[in-house]
């Protein structure tokens, strides 16, 4: 690569690179002004030649429809839109200070004029350029890192020329990995408000898949990382339970039958012998109690059931008992559902009041939403609510040092908002039925939950399954419909 000496070049004669990483080059306007007082303060860096432009092309066809001559029907059959053309000049360093130049309305520029330099060379110098501005979107980031590693340089050659950390250039290259057109659409939606820090939490789902799936499904920010670390949980979990269904089969244990999937609830089809949760580390060894019916394993949101046939007895239940059977069954679904769901809004709870959760945009519309829910539930402003929610126990079973540790807790909580979460939350884990003992819905507790849930919307909340969200507005199968007065 050889540079000649600084020329003036007139600016019609320049042409932007087609593959500059940068393609916003942002407002220019403050830039054009600074020019037009002081001139262009540094020179631009130019190749000899330009590819053709769609521009020209259809400025070809024109010309050729109005006047179709002989040499111009001749030079279109050798040249197509990106063809080589010895003519002006292409732009290597200075997309944005050209662009401005032209708005101020300069006419020639300063200009390096480069020779000797491969289109793997210009491509590399200019996201070595580009790389280093700090105005980039994370889109054009991530786009420019992996186009240097398709251009042969490693993670460490990048992160030395660019001025970046290893761990960043490895950040950046995972992003280049989700849907592009799908990461461009969110960057663009201003309501959408994306964050590194958010695609950092999505970048802990292994899966790309899974993560284009959420980059795709996210309504906002607080959205994406909320499913985003939901899916990276079921990940652990779906691990830990390759590990314990592994040492379960070793033990003659196998996989539930799809009947056994839908009511395995139900005891008085399947009794649940065992269980182990998946939000735990599993076990070293795995003691199983003894029966002499066939042992299944059947995955249940957080914990995987060891369950067997339910013993039938020589007594036959009467109408009445086969009912109660049957309501008892149907409540210990339900509590499980709200169970899962509490665990999930605690997790959501803690981080927000952390600072690991975006802030909402309006955060007195978000204290209005969480008064009125606190209202809906009749919610009671105890300070051992307060406790509770830290120590995950009654106050009284707590030691001193479990009640001091909590109260630092406390007194750490910085806005009000925070607090009235906390006891909204709570209120809301104290309605684990939702079913009566006619199988009815209880519709005033189900819409107070939903209510508490609208309010954790803004922080990104949502319901994982559709199952999820019928149990609480009262569309799911379990529940009988109240029959309608003659």
């Amino acid at each position: 690569m050889n540079q000649n000496n600084t020329v003036n070049i007139k600016i019609e004669d320049i042409y932007p690179h087609p593959d500059n990483p940068r393609k916003d080059l942002g407002d220019l306007s403050e830039l054009a002004d600074s020019i037009k007082k002081k001139g262009i303060m540094q020179n631009l860096t130019v190749i000899k030649g330009h590819f053709i432009t769609g521009d020209e092309w259809l400025e070809m066809e024109k010309e050729y429809k109005e006047k179709p001559t002989e040499e111009l029907r001749n030079k279109m059959n050798t040249i197509h839109s990106g063809e080589w053309l010895e003519s002006g000049y292409t732009l290597i360093i200075g997309h944005r200070r050209c662009a401005a130049a032209k708005q101020a309305g300069i006419e020639e520029l300063p200009c390096k004029v480069v020779t000797g330099m491969s289109k793997k060379e210009q491509v590399a110098v200019m996201l070595e350029e580009n790389m280093q501005r700090n105005d980039l979107t994370i889109w054009e980031q991530a786009n420019g890192f992996q186009m240097m590693i398709d251009l042969g340089q490693s993670e460490e050659e990048i992160a030395e020329k660019t001025g970046f950390s290893k761990t960043t250039v490895h950040h950046r290259l995972n992003i280049a990995k989700l849907n592009q057109k799908e990461l461009k659409k969110k960057e663009q939606d201003e309501n959408f408000q994306l964050s590194l820090k958010d695609l950092y939490e999505l970048e802990k789902v292994k899966n790309i898949r899974t993560r284009n799936k959420i980059l795709r499904e996210a309504f906002n920010s607080q959205n994406l990382a909320s499913r985003a670390k939901s899916a990276a949980a079921e990940e652990k979990r779906d691990e830990r339970e390759k590990t314990i269904r592994k040492m379960l089969e070793e033990k003659g244990v196998k996989k539930a039958p799809k009947e056994a999937k839908k009511n395995y609830w139900d005891a008085s089809e399947w009794d649940t012998i065992q269980r182990y949760s998946l939000d735990e580390k599993p076990p070293k060894s795995i003691r199983l109690k003894k029966t002499e019916e066939q042992k299944f394993y059947v995955r249940s949101y957080g914990y995987l059931n060891v369950i067997t046939k339910t013993r039938k007895g020589k007594k036959e239940l009467s109408p009445y008992e086969k009912q109660e059977q049957e309501l008892k069954a149907k409540k210990k679904k339900i509590k499980n559902i709200l169970a899962e769901s509490t665990a999930r809004r605690k997790r959501l709870i803690e981080d927000i009041i952390a600072g690991k959760a975006d802030k909402v945009k309006d955060e007195t519309g978000e204290i209005n939403l969480i008064w009125q829910a606190m209202l809906q539930m009749d919610t009671c402003l105890f300070k051992r609510r307060l406790i509770r929610f830290f120590i995950e126990k009654d106050e009284y079973k707590a030691t001193d040092e479990e009640k001091k540790a909590a109260q630092e807790k406390i007194d750490k909580i910085g806005t009000l908002s925070h607090q009235m979460l906390i006891f909204m939350h709570t209120e809301m884990t104290q309605i684990t039925e939702l079913i009566n003992y006619k199988s009815e819905f209880n519709q005033e507790r189900g819409e107070a939950l939903l209510q508490g849930y609208k309010a954790l919307e803004p922080y990104g909340w949502y319901f994982a399954t559709e199952e999820e969200k019928s149990i609480l507005d009262g569309t799911n199968e379990m529940y009988k419909k109240e029959e309608a007065a003659e």
